[in-house]
């Protein structure tokens, strides 16, 4: 594909705020195509919980208080510049009192409920999207929207082609990542808009309601959704309203979810204990050594440490207690940790029958970067199933030297290749069932006794690149083809 101008939207972006997984997307894509020679620009909310100073975020003279068109009257934006950290991608940040100056991106904190105005917040950043572009007189020649929040912005630049010749050359793709949320309200909604084609409104209506999702796919060249070939059975008989909207696409791309090793990288990380790498291997266990002091773990050094990564714990927790009862037999330490209810992690001990084989060590996880020195202590990671996509995490987990355990069922396991126990090939252990788990265990306990035999494996899985490296190339074809339909 010719050297071309990338326009990304999306509702969050890794690292400045996460809700899902497309935020990590909308962070670490984009890199990677202005790597290749792309002109990449990224726009979202500036939300309040954006760190303006930690992020070295700026005022931009020719963008303060650019004129919006509102439904409910005429408004302004100033939108602020930075840049997406460890890399050279300039980033926009929409900057609205009215809509995004709140404790939280969706929800009120006080009753854990969506917030009544966010269809408006969305009207307005596909405003101004559009306005923004205007105003640099930047015409891209791609312009990707990110999940639900995003989905109005294709069909607002169909409405705009036919007003004027900005978009003319301009093609729209939209990626799902949030897999479960259809973006419904209100069918009065489409009036908020301001579309002026009123043949549009039906391509946004889903049973009598408007749908941010639908009308995302109604209206761009291409939808994208990751490791969509593990769902597609369930779409010919749609279980929930997403599935019945996904349904309405003519073709969805399948596409991969890559690791970002910009930021997920034990080199240049500042949370770390002590930065290392593959050739640096060593310092790995520094690492270890310090936070388990610190957290007074009571683990040894003696036995393989597996990182339980739980971003769901309430609805993970059977799996958990299963996966300790199917490894009863096997000497190991476990390291779990989870971002929700502390008191759930903590019932997992009470599940499991004391056994002495087994040390647990239980961490509520409040912060995101707290990750990092998760992948750096652990020896072994297992993520239990869930429909949140958390199990990418692998990706971006080995990096730190944290060997995947994972079973084959997995969104991500057609991308590792199996570790064989006579040649050490291989960058996972990977099982069918609860015997075969035991199993692999089992294998990586005897490694983990070789020490020689251990680090030769994990620096060697460390070197495994499973990042958008390796798998921008499906995107760039998604592009190529819906540029040939200009």
């Amino acid at each position: 594909m010719k050297k071309s101008k990338l326009f990304f939207v999306s509702s969050e972006v890794y690292p400045f705020v996460k809700g899902g997984r497309g935020a990590e997307f909308a962070g670490s894509l984009p890199p990677y195509l202005q790597a290749l020679g792309h002109e990449v620009r990224v726009l979202m909310p500036k939300y309040s919980l954006i760190n303006e100073r930690k992020h070295i975020i700026r005022d931009i003279i020719r963008l303060k208080d650019i004129p919006v068109k509102m439904f409910n009257g005429d408004m302004t934006v100033s939108v602020k510049s930075g840049f997406i950290p460890e890399t050279k991608t300039q980033i926009y940040f929409a900057d609205s009192e009215k809509y995004y100056k709140r404790a939280d991106m969706y929800r009120d904190i006080r009753t854990n409920l969506f917030f009544k105005d966010n269809d408006e917040r969305f009207i307005f950043l596909a405003k101004v999207a559009i306005e923004t572009l205007k105003t640099l007189g930047w015409q891209p020649d791609i312009v990707h929207c990110c999940d639900w929040p995003t989905g109005l912005l294709p069909a607002m630049i169909r409405d705009e082609q036919k007003k004027n010749n900005f978009f003319k050359k301009t093609i729209v793709t939209f990626s799902i990542n949030d897999v479960n949320e259809a973006g419904l309200f209100d069918k009065s909604v489409y009036e908020k808009t301001m579309i002026t084609d009123e043949q549009a409104r039906d391509k946004c209506l889903y049973k009598n309601k408007m749908s941010f999702l639908k009308a995302g796919i109604a209206f761009s060249d291409a939808v994208t959704v990751p490791y969509m070939h593990k769902r597609l059975k369930s779409i010919g008989k749609p279980a929930n309203d997403f599935e019945s909207i996904l349904a309405t696409s003519k073709t969805i791309n399948d596409v991969p979810f890559a690791g970002d090793h910009n930021l997920w990288n034990p080199a240049n990380n500042n949370t770390l204990y002590k930065t290392y790498s593959a050739e640096k291997f060593e310092r790995k266990q520094t690492n270890k050594e310090g936070f388990l002091a610190d957290k007074r773990s009571g683990f040894s050094d003696d036995h393989l440490i597996v990182g339980i990564l739980a971003e769901d714990i309430e609805h993970q927790q059977k799996s958990i207690t299963q996966v300790l009862k199917s490894l009863k037999d096997v000497t190991l330490q476990f390291f779990i940790i989870g971002n929700q209810n502390p008191a759930s992690i903590g019932a997992i001990k009470s599940a499991v029958a004391k056994n002495d084989k087994h040390k647990i060590f239980t961490y509520h996880d409040p912060d995101d970067q707290f990750r990092h020195n998760f992948f750096a202590v652990c020896d072994l990671m297992y993520i239990p199933p869930t429909d949140n996509f958390s199990e990418l995490y692998y990706l971006n987990g080995i990096h730190y030297g944290a060997i995947p355990l994972m079973h084959k069922a997995n969104h991500v396991a057609d991308l590792f290749d199996p570790i064989k126990e006579k040649n050490l090939s291989g960058n996972a252990f990977i099982f069918a069932d609860d015997k075969e788990l035991t199993k692999k265990a089992l294998m990586a306990a005897e490694f983990f006794k070789e020490k020689d035999k251990w680090d030769i494996l994990v620096k060697r899985v460390m070197k495994t690149d499973l990042s958008w490296n390796k798998f921008t190339a499906p995107f760039i074809k998604i592009y190529e083809r819906a540029l040939t339909k200009l």
